[in-house]
């Protein structure tokens, strides 16, 4: 079903009315029916307070979900849950590190796909094979295969799988979330530098780590200690004459251990020092660390694809026939154990790489510049872009309260006054507005597999300037929210998705289809499974609009103002524009507030369309709440996230 001419014609200028924030018409509130009840007590962290009873509220819960986790596919019903829980035991089931978290994104009774979501490797290998279980189309299959027509990796692959399963319900996106910062912003390679097997294990291997349980001094033990790494930074060729002592190589990685890892860059302290002592003995550290080749690995004849992400730190040979001296070329390899390093005025000792990365992780996880700069990280990545000295100081007192236990400081962040407050803002990256959008707009696993692959999330994020495992920065990290914001053209482009392409989310019919038995399985949206409808099971426009504006926009309905909801009670109740309801002459006309004040004739067409009783049944009525979403998304609130209560 095509979208109407009028629509098209009235969106524009009806967008164009939105380059100024709008009063609030709505407080945020729990949702009806739910008293809140008592949970397990948790220890609060120092410099953080926890939200009241008053302020855990729906609002409080979708920006959680925004911020954390891509939005989540939380159903209304156990948001309405979450809200009547007390904060510490819902943020418990909300966020965590489990590879299937159910209340956050439960998969289908039959979906098989969110049993491999701990692996992008085994997601992509199925994804893009012709198992009798894919439930992806066949045409969509080719966009995840593993290799090329000449038999190397293909980086797309990685790509299209990553973007689908952030949108897959059953994949713990929180959990995901945070490997994608770990790995593309915080200690960031590009896939150019390190090659498809080796980021994919990147990633693969942070999601373990982080379902593991492994802190945050054990995550950066991981990312030093990573082949990925290795390759990337160039010191898996680095190594020290076992007889002269001397050193050869770069000392690329051993400067951003400390800069990427852990936020040292030596200022605290006198920089000559940190110049030419500790990155210079952090560079001999790093000898002995070449990665193994794995024969044919993922079948590919590359032998750039056949590096392994686990070190193994001893002089052998690997799978290849090639001759590894990892022990022969770390540095001062005849003391053994006893090989010590002076680096930021620690001992740091080891037989190896190994040893020396776990000693050394402590000491720069507990350097003052680390314990200040890593929470802000988290934070400015997850929640706030701008942070006062005085909200500075709280996260950094929490972090060390935290004991570098990254999901209990994340926890208590989010549940807390500070990330709630409305002064807390940021603006979204492509790759964070896209898939909130997208996962908002898609129901279940059956919905996401019919859509046509190259419709999906992907392809409007590489528009607006992203690719996952491209970080736009290399070592320095992907695009961020003001990066998006300052840009014109993803803007432009985002723009141009949603106007000129408005089917990819109003859509309302889908095919999936099957080989063998030549069956086609009919799909169609239905909003009522996820839409509560009113006491009497009736669905009126306002409360439908209002319903809508929570879920994608996530402020409790404080910018929903008369003007949004014009427009949006217009789609809803007819499919059209409201300028072109009020039989407004053309595209030209322009409404302000004024015009929609009470008493006005805007005004009381508003009122009536709020009147109007939906039928969700109706194909047609499905579809006019893809053109108010389509409309609601485009929007300068989906842009940005911030705090509603005060």
């Amino acid at each position: 079903m095509k979208v109407s001419r009028v629509y098209r014609m009235f969106l524009v200028p009806m967008l164009l009315l939105y380059a100024a924030q709008a009063q609030a018409q709505l407080d945020p509130d729990r949702e009806p029916g739910f008293e809140l009840r008592p949970g397990p007590g948790q220890s609060r962290l120092n410099g953080l307070t926890p939200v009241s009873a008053e302020q855990w509220n729906q609002a409080a819960v979708r920006h959680v979900l925004q911020a954390f986790a891509f939005g989540g596919h939380a159903s209304s019903q156990q948001i309405a849950t979450w809200v009547g829980m007390n904060p510490h035991a819902a943020i418990t089931e909300m966020l965590n590190f489990e590879l299937v978290n159910p209340q956050l994104s439960a998969p289908g009774p039959a979906d098989v796909s969110s049993g491999k979501c701990h692996s992008m490797t085994e997601l992509q290998t199925f994804w893009g094979s012709d198992d009798p279980a894919n439930p992806l189309r066949m045409a969509d299959r080719q966009f995840h295969r593993l290799l090329s027509d000449n038999m190397l990796l293909r980086q797309a692959g990685l790509y299209f799988t990553w973007a689908r399963a952030m949108q897959t319900h059953g994949c713990n996106l929180f959990l995901h979330k945070m490997a994608f910062y770990l790995t593309n912003y915080h200690a960031s390679i590009h896939i150019d530098n390190a090659g498809v097997a080796l980021i994919r294990d990147y990633y693969d291997d942070t999601v373990r780590a982080l379902s593991e349980g492994e802190d945050f001094v054990g995550l950066m033990f991981h990312a030093a200690s990573n082949g990925a790494l290795a390759v990337a930074y160039g010191h898996a060729s680095n190594y020290v004459h076992p007889f002269t002592g001397a050193f050869s190589g770069n000392d690329d990685f051993a400067r951003e251990y400390f800069q990427l890892l852990f936020g040292i860059e030596g200022t605290s302290e006198d920089p000559q020092y940190h110049e030419s002592v500790s990155i210079e003995n952090n560079a001999k550290l790093l000898t002995g660390m070449a990665p193994d080749f794995l024969a044919n690995r993922f079948g590919s004849i590359a032998r750039f694809d056949w590096f392994t992400s686990d070190l193994d730190f001893t002089d052998h040979v690997d799978s290849t026939g090639r001759q590894v001296r990892n022990r022969t070329a770390h540095f001062d390899f005849r003391l053994g154990a006893a090989s010590c390093l002076e680096i930021l005025h620690q001992q740091v000792c080891g037989a190896n790489a190994e040893q020396k990365l776990r000693s050394l992780g402590s000491v720069a996880a507990s350097h003052p510049e680390s314990m200040a700069s890593v929470p802000l990280k988290l934070v400015r990545f997850f929640a706030d872009t701008v942070i006062t000295p005085e909200e500075q100081a709280a996260l950094q007192l929490a972090w060390a309260d935290a004991n570098f236990d990254l999901l209990k400081f994340v926890r208590a962040y989010a549940i807390s006054t500070q990330f709630h407050d409305p002064s807390t803002w940021k603006y979204w990256s492509a790759f964070e507005r896209n898939l909130i959008v997208h996962n908002a707009t898609i129901l279940d696993n059956q919905e996401s597999f019919a859509r046509p692959e190259f419709y999906g999330s992907l392809v409007r994020m590489f528009e607006q300037g992203v690719l996952p495992f491209a970080p736009i920065r290399d070592v320095f990290g992907g695009q961020t929210g003001n990066d998006a914001a300052n840009d014109r053209f993803v803007f432009k482009n985002a723009w141009s998705a949603n106007v000129e392409n408005p089917e990819v989310l109003s859509s309302v019919i889908q095919f999936q289809g099957r080989e063998g038995g030549g069956v086609s399985v009919r799909w169609q949206k239905n909003w009522s499974s996820e839409i509560p409808g009113n006491a009497q099971g009736e669905y009126l426009v306002q409360y439908v609009a209002e319903w809508l504006w929570s879920r994608f926009i996530a402020d409790g309905g404080v910018q929903f103002d008369n003007l949004a909801r014009a427009q949006v009670y217009s789609l809803l109740a007819t499919g059209f524009d409201f300028v072109a309801v009020l039989g407004a002459d053309g595209p030209a006309t322009v409404l302000n507030s004024a015009d929609l004040q009470p008493g006005t004739t805007a005004n009381l067409y508003m009122r009536a369309l709020a009147e109007h009783k939906m039928n969700l049944a109706e194909l047609r009525q499905q579809h006019n709440i893809g053109m108010a979403i389509n409309f609601i998304s485009m929007l300068p609130y989906a842009f940005a996230t911030g705090g509603v209560n005060p």
